[in-house]
């Protein structure tokens, strides 16, 4: 993360600033009893008693918040607040203050100034009286970067309280990086690591600021072209991250409204089938004997197992959490061992840092008091609580009515997953796990999701058969000597559950195709291929050129199809034969991928929401289920690597080349992102005309959607390439090219270049060119040139980019695991070099 200079008066590029001009809670907001506009919804700090000292001092009550409530961001100096700041203004859409330049806007002076005409005594009370004042003035729609004021105890204070009503993120950073940044000796450098204590006390979220290193993962040859444009393209990890963090924490992720797909990996992970906790202990990171590039997809969500605990091992947590985030991308499940000596504060210090890092799952002992537990309920925001209890050794296993009060308890609390484990003594113990199971199905009264299985090398058969968060491992982890040491240290790894799950036919192998006019030679089936061996799925991909419909029904005669990648120019065509579109796919009228649809032994169709938890399962196919994951590739790679000086308003304007399926992808991920206007430019202009009045048509009738009586429309067609930009209208920031010649996948090259009049946006933007079969299309050389001539910060994203994202989406539909991306990005790069190339008109291609 680039160094943000603190004491830098003015603030490089912010269009989203404006302290001048402060929100007005009292204008848009509901009113609290006293008027002051301080919004009560799901508050819960004025109502929940503390135990004892269990709360770290400066630790208030309540972590959800009026979904409006500034962002503040606290930290010492290079702790990267000004770029993170950046980032979360960009991803939740608001404006963003910084200390230095709301001091000058108010005092008429640069901090810098100030303090040389009124010296410092003065300076530091007009600092923090105007920092205060910044605070109250702005406590709606902003992201607040609050600077040096911080530090002193009368500000931090103020933010202690400000806490209680709006999220307080600290920002942390190694040390090591900071040192090097502001070349600190050893004592200036722990003076201001000092700093990093006081903040924790006055934040109620934490956030550890990882260095980015994504520019290492582009090719040698690439890498100038990439690093030139903007800060946001080389920090689109940490941008990724923390976009992900502040939408989690502000609940905007939550309110989305966005209709899941039953096939979407989108939704609750503790709703799936068969899903995985991959186990890495906390003593195991800080011994650095985990390298998390080596678990990919080794599970569903990551669970941290903290076995060691004292105050500074609180940084090392901040940090693997921040770590985990980056590279596997699964939610995080925090436990922490039961052998682990401590006192109900210590526990409770653990558990309320899981919360402080915004983890989605916090596993708390059931059998704690009632009054921790609700303590815990009251403060845990959008986490969510697993009642766990861990039984020990008895001669009626699951039988013991223990084990079923303990369940009944846990339902009453209120829990929101319950997990139950248990150390057998037999394999009887895993017969009376199904005979519980059982029972809890027969129950009446409200239902939890419940996860109950058997611990140790005797458990093997439960972890196998449980359906839901059951901890693994992975071969690159640590491993006991002896595992009976460790009753509780799981021993097999998902892939190797996965494995059993087709050996004992829960699961059948199945066959996967991708479908065309000429597919022969498509990319698809190497990334797909690779997946399944990572992961131990038992199926296979190839490729089928078809001609009709009719192929494909001939293929679904087939109890063993496990689904289709349609390319072009299908995607449009069998759109009226498939029984079930998910919203996406309806509304673009285009699909790339469909899943059959089965019926079961006695003949009934399940509904979807069945249907997606069988899909590894062969039988009858009676029907198609289609999706588009065309606009979920387009989307990603544009979200990632817009800077913040190009993120979409009002004025943003995007521009579309074509009118077959995959442009109909790309308006739909247009108007997914926000944009207001979207242009679509097509030789033959009717078609054009066709894609826009649909998509028109389409947000006028959403609940929220376009005013049918407004005279401007979210998608319009440029008639003529030879015409200049209109000057009503901001040049685009976003261009995406979906001209291809139909020769392999329909993905082969283009041919196209855009008028120089289309590429003056003083900004740069994103060019994202789908065609993926050329060494380099007339697009991306014309846009190098230009790029090179002008120094604009445009940047370049070509089609196998979007051909991975759209790949793991269609993979993660079809099968409903988790898809290993790197796995599936080397496949394709390997596939990629082992082609040949050849020339046509010049122009190179690869076989």
């Amino acid at each position: 993360m680039d160094d943000d200079n603190e004491e830098n008066g003015t603030h490089e590029g912010s269009q989203t600033e404006h302290p001048s001009q402060p929100i007005s809670a009292s204008a848009s907001l509901p009113q609290s009893p006293d008027g002051n506009g301080a919004h009560t919804r799901q508050q819960t700090a004025s109502s929940t008693s503390r135990i004892g000292n269990a709360l770290p001092e400066g630790q208030v009550d309540g972590r959800l918040f009026h979904p409006d409530a500034s962002l503040v961001l606290v930290g010492i100096r290079a702790s990267g607040k000004r770029s993170l700041g950046f980032i979360a203004a960009t991803a939740l859409g608001r404006r963003f203050i910084t200390e230095d330049h709301y001091f000058q806007s108010v005092n008429g002076l640069s901090r810098q100034d100030y303090l040389k005409i009124h010296g410092s005594e003065q300076f530091h009370r007009q600092d923090v009286k105007t920092s205060k004042r910044m605070l109250e003035d702005n406590k709606y729609g902003c992201v607040i970067d609050c600077g040096l004021g911080s530090l002193t105890s009368s500000l931090q204070d103020h933010l202690r309280q400000y806490s209680q009503t709006n999220p307080v993120v600290f920002i942390l950073r190694d040390m090591a990086q900071i040192r090097t940044l502001l070349s600190l000796n050893d004592r200036s450098a722990k003076l201001l690591d000092n700093g990093n204590f006081t903040h924790r006390r006055c934040s109620n979220f934490e956030y550890y600021n990882l260095e980015d290193e994504s520019m290492q993962d582009t090719s040698e040859s690439d890498a100038e072209d990439r690093a030139a444009p903007t800060y946001s393209f080389r920090l689109k990890d940490a941008q990724a991250d923390f976009s992900r963090f502040v939408r989690y924490i502000t609940g905007s992720s939550h309110a989305q409204a966005i209709h899941h797909s039953p096939f979407s990996l989108d939704g609750a992970v503790e709703l799936r089938t068969y899903t995985h906790a991959l186990l890495v202990k906390l003593s195991n990171y800080v011994a650095e004997q985990v390298d998390f590039e080596k678990l990919e997809s080794a599970g569903d969500v990551m669970e941290i197992y903290v076995d060691r605990w004292h105050p500074t091992m609180a940084r090392h947590l901040s940090k693997m959490v921040a770590v985990s985030r980056r590279v596997l991308k699964l939610p995080i499940l925090l436990s922490v061992s039961s052998t682990l000596p401590h006192s109900t504060e210590g526990l409770m210090n653990v558990l309320l840092h899981g919360l402080r890092l915004g983890v989605e799952f916090v596993s708390v002992d059931v059998q704690l008091k009632e009054e921790t537990i609700a303590q815990l309920k009251a403060i845990k925001g959008y986490t969510k609580l697993v009642g766990t209890y861990t039984s020990g050794i008895n001669d009626k296993g699951w039988k013991d009515p223990m084990l079923m009060t303990i369940h009944r308890n846990a339902v009453a609390i209120g829990f929101d997953i319950i997990r139950l484990m248990h150390f057998p003594t037999s394999q009887h113990d895993n017969q009376t796990l199904v005979w519980f199971m059982e029972e809890l199905a027969d129950l009446s009264g409200p239902r939890t999701v419940t996860s109950a299985f058997n611990v140790g090398t005797l458990g093997r058969t439960s972890q196998i058969t449980n359906r839901g968060l059951t901890s693994v491992t992975h071969p690159a982890l640590p491993q006991l000597e002896a595992p009976r040491l460790d009753a509780f240290q799981p021993t097999l790894s998902s892939k190797q559950i996965i494995n059993a799950l087709f050996d004992n036919y829960t699961f059948d192998p199945l066959q996967f195709y991708i479908v065309g006019a000429n597919v022969t030679g498509s990319l698809s089936p190497a990334m797909h291929n690779a997946a399944y061996a990572l992961l131990g799925l038992r199926h296979s991909y190839s490729a089928r050129n078809i001609r009709s419909w009719a192929d494909i029904e001939e293929l679904s005669k087939d109890d063993n199809l496990g689904g289709l990648s349609i390319v072009q120019p299908y995607k449009v065509k069998v759109v009226p034969s498939i029984a079930s579109l998910s919203d996406h796919a309806r509304t673009i009228g285009a699909v790339n991928t469909v899943v059959p649809l089965r019926e079961n032994a006695a003949g009934v169709i399940p509904p979807l929401t069945i249907q997606a938890q069988e899909r590894n399962r062969a039988g009858n196919i009676v029907g198609w289920y289609g999706e588009n994951t065309d606009y979920i590739g387009i989307m990603t790679c544009v979200n990632r690597s817009l800077s913040p000086r190009n993120i979409l308003q009002p004025r943003s304007t995007a521009l579309v080349i074509g009118a077959g399926g995959m442009a109909r992808a790309a308006v739909y991920a247009m108007l997914q992102l926000g944009c207001k206007t979207t242009f679509v430019y097509n030789r033959t202009t009717v078609n054009a005309m066709s894609i826009a009045t649909h998509f028109n048509e389409w947000a006028r009738s959403q609940p929220n959607g376009h005013d049918p009586r407004a005279p401007d429309a979210l998608v319009r067609v440029l008639e003529s390439r030879n015409a200049p930009w209109s000057a009503d209208f901001a040049p685009p920031t976003i261009v995406i090219s979906c001209v291809t010649h139909e020769v392999l996948d329909g993905n082969p090259g283009a041919d196209f270049e855009l008028p120089e009049s289309w590429m003056q946006s003083p900004t740069g933007g994103v060019i994202v060119e789908m065609a993926y079969m050329t060494k380099e299309t007339p697009l991306i050389r014309q846009m190098k040139t230009f790029r090179e001539t002008t120094k604009r910060p445009w940047v370049l994203i070509d089609g196998i980019e979007t051909l991975i994202e759209q790949a793991i989406a269609q993979f993660e539909t079809m099968t409903g695991r988790k898809a290993p991306k790197r796995a599936m990005a080397e496949a394709v790069h390997g596939a990629l070099k082992e082609n040949t190339s050849y020339l046509v008109d010049s122009e190179e291609f690869f076989t």
